[in-house]
């Protein structure tokens, strides 16, 4: 194969999930969960489509988070555009030699344990496309290293995985793990490693680091923009829990709104933690700032069709009916969908569960608030035209039957408003509870979990489809892709059936066999 005309001496990429042509939001959540019970062409062909490249080969869409090392690389070091390359998995041999210094290698979830995807891979086995394809990576990675030594510094999203779980992999190839946000630390990293002083195994960025942050230089997987960053919650589940969020100049979200346009990225997804709290200083909206961003983003040309990523229900709670409209009309752009959603952790419907495991996910108001207020939200959000997809956290340290009860009870009672509502395994990821085991597993699944778990996905079974095919049409997506998900997707709901109906067997025949040691249900 041919060499790149480019010898740059900082090459970044991500996993292979993360470096396909997906049009939609709901496209890329659904490949980066698949396992390798998918053959792999029709994952790389049709799930997951590669990214295309220039005559430089570097990537024409790339996550949004080497989009902004790469801006930060040009803004804070000597490096020029032709030393710094955003490339796919496909053509990085191509772009390695002796000229090479660093390369940046990210992914979400490099070992398969983030926890929506650890629920996939216990119910389903083999083994996630995310962990194969970033393990095969690495090793080419690997190989081209002992021949040119060059330092790699592994990062994104789930680069604690790498810290917190033994991988011979990844410990042979990779030099640093970065954790965090870049800007603050990352370029000084870099330029060390350029300059031939040696770099510490792994970092930490505690700051946002949205100061030092720089409009992308090319487009985005997704065309993803990000408003905030961080959270500041507290979830013991989430990595973001302890980075107080911070927000990005209103300039900055549409500089890089105007990048996606003009590269034809005309489906775009808002990337933050919490959408309604852009421009807050705490958990109280700031209803201004909100509705400001948004009269802003709409003047950007030749865009269509707006996603959004997350949101927290008691921030919604905190906003009125009439507010939530204005959002929702901002959002309409030149192709309106009518399923406009946003995903909201429910987690349980015990408040006191959620808020032990989350100091600050329920404030302002109080734990025993928690299940009507999810009631009052769902109400609110179908009156005000959203959809609204909630995520629940089965095994949550301390847990009961009755808590399960309840919250099946609470989820039948949701069916009756625009919604779905997916069920994951509580995956820790701190230190200590990893040790101790506290990842909840389809071995350890009760009777009641899976009643649960199968009202949900039965609710989701209908609803789903049509959500997914107008989130398509909106997205420019063809009749003839469409259609042949939609097949997809039936051939998946019968799975799903037949796997249900096969762990409740083996939950019947486990309970039968040791009665005694049956978990009792509590309340």
């Amino acid at each position: 194969m041919r060499k790149s005309r480019l010898q740059p001496a900082v090459v970044l990429v991500a996993d292979r999930t993360l470096s396909a042509d997906y049009r939609i939001l709901f496209e890329g959540i659904f490949a980066t969960m698949q396992t390798s019970k998918v053959p792999d062409p029709i994952m790389r062909r049709f799930v997951a489509p590669p990214v295309s490249t220039d005559a430089d080969d570097r990537a024409r869409v790339a996550p949004l988070g080497l989009r902004r090392i790469e801006a930060a690389l040009l803004a804070h070091t000597p490096l020029s555009e032709d030393d710094v390359v955003v490339t796919t998995p496909e053509r990085l041999g191509e772009l390695l030699g002796p000229w090479t210094r660093v390369v940046g290698v990210s992914s979400a979830d490099p070992l398969g344990n983030g926890m929506s995807n650890t629920t996939t891979t216990s119910f389903w086995g083999g083994e996630l496309y995310s962990r194969r394809w970033m393990r095969r990576m690495l090793e080419q990675i690997t190989q081209a290293k002992r021949e040119y030594g060059f330092v790699v510094i592994g990062g994104g999203g789930g680069a604690w995985q790498w810290r917190q779980y033994e991988d011979p992999t990844a410990r042979e190839c990779l030099d640093v793990i970065f954790e965090g946000y870049f800007e603050d630390t990352g370029p000084d990293l870099v330029t060390q490693i350029l300059s031939g002083r040696p770099a510490p195994d792994h970092i930490i960025g505690k700051s946002t680091a949205v100061e030092n942050a720089r409009p992308i230089r090319a487009a985005s997987l997704l065309g993803t923009v990000e408003l905030s960053r961080g959270c500041g919650r507290g979830c013991r589940f989430c990595s973001m829990a302890t980075r107080k969020m911070a927000h990005l100049p209103v300039d900055m979200i549409c500089a890089d709104l105007e990048t996606n346009a003009a590269a034809g990225i005309t489906s775009v997804v808002s990337g933050s933690e919490d959408l309604f709290r852009y421009g807050a200083e705490g958990v109280t909206p700031n209803v201004d700032r909100l509705i400001g961003l948004f009269t802003e983003m709409r003047r950007i040309k030749g865009l269509g069709f707006l996603q959004i990523d997350h949101a927290n229900i008691s921030s919604v709670a905190q906003l009125t009916l009439e507010e939530l409209r204005q959002v929702r009309r901002l959002m309409t752009w030149d192709k309106p969908t009518d399923y406009l959603w946003v995903n909201m952790g429910l987690e349980s419907a015990n408040g006191h569960l959620v808020a032990a495991s989350g100091r600050g996910k329920i404030a302002p108001f109080r734990p025993d608030d928690w299940e009507d207020m999810a009631r009052q939200v769902a109400e609110k959000m179908t009156q005000a035209g959203f959809f609204s997809v909630f995520s629940l956290v089965l095994g949550l340290p301390g847990e009961t039957g009755a808590d399960v009860t309840r919250t099946l009870r609470l989820v039948q009672d949701l069916k009756k408003y625009r919604m779905v509502v997916f069920p994951v395994f509580y995956e820790p990821i701190l230190e200590t509870e990893i040790r101790e085991g506290a990842a909840f597993r389809v071995e350890t699944m009760r009777a009641d979990h899976l009643e649960l778990y199968r009202t949900c996905y039965e609710i989701n079974f209908q609803r789903v489809p049509a959500m997914f095919w107008d989130n398509q049409r909106a997205g420019g997506v063809s009749w003839t892709r469409r259609a042949l998900m939609r097949a997809l997707g039936l051939t998946e709901v019968a799975a799903w059936r037949r796997k249900f109906a096969q762990v409740g067997r083996a939950i019947r025949a486990r309970d039968a066999a040791v009665p005694l040691r049956r978990v009792p249900h509590a309340g």
